[in-house]
């Protein structure tokens, strides 16, 4: 049976994403303290019949190459938010969901992570905090990203 698709509105959430975007960052210990560097790039696009986006990650991490293929869509678990699922080049697989905030930003969680996204109002960037589960009801900093509109 093929997964559920969440309703129009959530998926119109999206839109902001679509496009490429030079990618960079740090990567951050518990404290808050810098560890890594990150810079690259992601792309978002729809799929034909604007159901799926397929998001695309190719950045240096801390002089580690990741890339991951991401599907965004489908209902996730929670009413209201919309499944993610994430393959990377090292065989890892995550899920996670992706929800509407009131103010517009997108808030992903799962796997013990979540961020905020935060798409500009002019479209030409985006920024996301980053943070790491570390013990009940305790998260830690984990990644300050930027995104610059490249195309």
């Amino acid at each position: 049976m093929p997964p559920a698709l969440p309703d129009e509105g959530l998926l119109r959430m999206l839109q902001p994403l679509i496009g490429r975007w030079r990618t960079t960052g740090r990567v951050l210990d518990a404290n808050g303290r810098q560890v890594a560097t990150v810079e690259g790039s992601d792309s978002y696009r729809w799929m034909p019949g604007r159901r799926w986006v397929v998001h695309e990650v190719d950045v240096t991490m801390g002089g580690e190459h990741v890339q991951v293929l991401e599907m965004i869509g489908g209902a996730g678990e929670t009413p209201g938010t919309i499944a993610m699922r994430a393959f990377d080049a090292s065989g890892d697989y995550g899920v996670m969901s992706l929800a509407a905030l009131p103010d517009g930003a997108l808030l992903l969680s799962g796997d013990g992570v979540r961020s905020v996204l935060r798409p500009a109002a002019d479209g030409a960037s985006m920024r996301a905090h980053w943070e790491q589960e570390a013990g009940p009801d305790r998260w830690v900093p984990w990644m300050e990203m930027e995104f610059a509109r490249i195309g």
